[in-house]
């Protein structure tokens, strides 16, 4: 597809490949450039992750970050996790593992649900034989980790995609890497949640030559 459109004189920095791990988008882009000899350059390519930062980190004065914000690896994201835990002193050994909680903070990012609406669905699964979970306090101390990443000025990884579905909502058709992209090839289709097939409704929004494969 990449080769047919360049071919028919597409211009390479106005198509945009996708895809959901680094190592995969490496070689989609390797393959690309070898079947047109090298003619990809300018290419926007790479994880949604990827191409998320790489947006905000132009944008993301319009939503209230530096343009140099924090991002938060999984073990920070913990450790402000067990953190808002202490603060609201609370028992960790009474209470869900942060890997757990940060499991639900993703959950509820990449559905688009309500943190609360995700912790009620989950409240069976977070009960164990020792404790019996307040589904209410489950959520205060969600809610304690958001403001404390807000504060510092950070983003987690699943704050990416959605401040960039945000960015792209609020303003999306005058961003001039929007503007920029005419033709989205998506890979592991099958693999897109919520919030990333949105993202793609979006960049998608002025010319539809969106494809896919799953």
């Amino acid at each position: 597809r990449v080769a047919h459109l360049v071919e028919r004189g597409i211009d390479a920095d106005r198509i945009l490949l996708l895809t959901f791990t680094n190592k995969a988008a490496r070689e989609m882009l390797d393959r690309a450039q070898h079947l047109i000899h090298g003619g990809v350059g300018g290419m926007l390519g790479g994880t949604f992750h990827h191409l998320a930062n790489r947006m905000l980190r132009r944008h993301a004065t319009a939503l209230g970050y530096r343009l140099d914000y924090a991002l938060l690896d999984r073990d920070d994201s913990l450790s402000l996790i067990r953190a808002s835990i202490k603060a609201l002193k609370l028992k960790a050994k009474e209470f869900p593992r942060a890997p757990v909680l940060m499991g639900l903070v993703g959950e509820a990012k990449n559905t688009q649900r309500a943190i609360a609406d995700v912790v009620q669905d989950r409240y069976e699964q977070l009960e164990t034989d020792k404790f019996t979970v307040d589904p209410e306090i489950v959520v205060r101390v969600l809610e304690a980790y958001e403001s404390r990443k807000r504060g510092l000025g950070a983003m987690d990884f699943d704050d990416l995609l959605e401040n960039w579905l945000e960015l792209l909502l609020r303003d999306g058709t005058s961003l001039p890497m929007v503007k920029q992209i005419q033709y989205i090839l998506v890979d592991e289709y099958q693999d897109t949640n919520h919030v990333q097939a949105n993202i793609l409704d979006c960049l998608s929004l002025g010319h539809r030559n969106l494809m896919v494969v799953g």
